[in-house]
């Protein structure tokens, strides 16, 4: 079938635009979706096809936080005002006051106050951290995955060192488990729980415990059962590789096929100094690990891979209303949490704008970004649904001499205009 033409021009624009500075979009897939012409995939770049397969980044909280909510409903505690520390699993919360004010809303809306990613000399004293001594460094341990860098608060991201079981331990050898645990014990909130957003991967990471706790599964083989296979999302999973540790492969496996990891996209470095960020900590061979061979740690707040065209499928169901045709997939109660404004410019999946956009969206738009230029809004308020995605794979600099900017214009400049301009002059 033949794409709509207002389809045709959009894609073009960001053609146009990776001809002119191919250095700045390695290539990208994009998609959109709308009631009137179904959904709408392209490709631009060399090795780039419909079918590639891109790591999402923080975009995975969306589905960390769909797990959280899932689970909680099964076990009837679908409770966003609960406190944290009194559900199951979850007691070290109350090892302080101000760890017991956190809510099972904070996690999921970045209101816990809990630490960014911050460099290890701001983070407190702990058995793996002397804030006023030189960075951890231990020889002894287990960094075949990787060294650890100098940043933390982002146990997937930077490999911090954790203590766990008597000793330290890089955060990649580590399951989620044993990674919040030790969070959970370390970290006491920096600003007033429920006060204010302010982002923390930390938040997402104890969510997937609370998760994987109540259902007695790792939550990505929980989102697969009861998410990715019934929405038909073949191609999405956080664990591309076996560990090598048939136990713990038994409990993170995913099945992902030679065929899939073929279409995982490289991820191009685009940083200042053309040099791995400092807040990375990268694998055994000095670069970015893109398969994450023999992660123990399943990257709950920012590895989970999938394809535009899954992840339109799981905005769909929303737009839905929870329904993929005729069967039920989440529950109202769930869907309303996932896309009604709940303050903070935030639900409990997503990013709330409650007026319109710079870049064309209307008021109500939600929205998720993901540090590795990585994008999907939906636009639900009109009689025809808009459903937006946006891939490409760039590792910039974030947390010191920051440059996503240049990035962001190809998707807010370029891309989300585009749509909106070539649709509405279809029409």
């Amino acid at each position: 079938m033949n794409s709509p033409e207002w389809w045709t021009r959009a894609v073009e624009r960001v053609a146009e635009t990776r001809r002119a500075d191919p250095g700045n979009l390695p290539g990208a897939v994009m998609g959109v979706e709308t009631l009137a012409d179904g959904p709408l995939i392209a490709a631009i770049g060399d090795g780039w096809s419909e079918r590639t397969i891109c790591e999402i980044g923080t975009m995975s909280k969306a589905f960390t936080a769909t797990a959280v909510l899932l689970a909680l409903e099964e076990v009837g505690l679908l409770d966003v005002e609960a406190e944290v520390w009194r559900l199951p699993g979850m007691g070290a919360f109350g090892s302080s006051p101000s760890k017991r004010k956190i809510r099972v809303r904070h996690l999921l809306q970045h209101t816990s106050g809990l630490p960014t990613i911050q460099h290890y000399t701001a983070g407190p004293a702990t058995p793996c951290n002397d804030p006023g001594g030189p960075p951890p460094s231990f020889a002894d341990t287990d960094a075949r995955l990787g060294p650890t860098s100098e940043w933390t608060c982002y146990p997937g991201g930077t490999n911090e060192y954790l203590f766990v079981d008597g000793r330290p331990r890089p955060s990649r050898t580590l399951t989620v488990e044993q990674v919040s645990g030790a969070l959970m014990e370390y970290y006491e909130p920096v600003k007033e729980p429920g006060a204010e957003y302010f982002y923390s991967p930390i938040n997402h990471v104890i969510a997937a415990r609370i998760a994987e706790t109540l259902t007695g599964m790792s939550i990505n083989v929980y989102l697969k059962r009861r998410l990715f296979e019934p929405l038909g999302m073949t191609d999405s999973f956080f664990v591309a590789q076996p560990t090598g540790d048939a136990e713990l492969d038994a409990w993170i496996g995913e099945g992902v096929t030679e065929e899939q990891r073929a279409r995982i996209a490289d991820i191009t470095m685009i940083t200042r100094d053309g040099a791995l960020p400092p807040e990375v900590a990268p694998g055994p061979d000095g670069v970015w690990d893109k398969f994450r061979r023999g992660w123990r740690f399943v990257f709950p707040d920012g590895g989970m891979m999938t394809t535009v065209g899954d992840l339109l499928a799981f905005l769909r169901v929303l737009r839905d209303g929870g329904r993929a045709g005729e069967r039920r997939i989440l529950s109202p109660e769930i869907v309303k949490l996932l896309v009604d404004d709940h303050g903070f410019g935030h639900t409990m999946g997503f990013g709330y704008r409650s007026a319109n956009t710079p870049y064309g969206q209307g008021s109500g738009t939600l929205e998720h970004l993901g540090s590795k230029m990585t994008y999907c809004w939906l636009e639900l308020n009109s009689a025809d649904p808009l459903l937006g995605v946006f891939f490409s794979q760039r590792l910039p600099n974030i947390a010191t001499t920051p440059n996503m900017g240049a990035g962001l214009k190809v998707i807010f400049r370029v891309f989300v205009p585009a749509v909106g301009d070539a649709r509405t002059g279809s029409r």
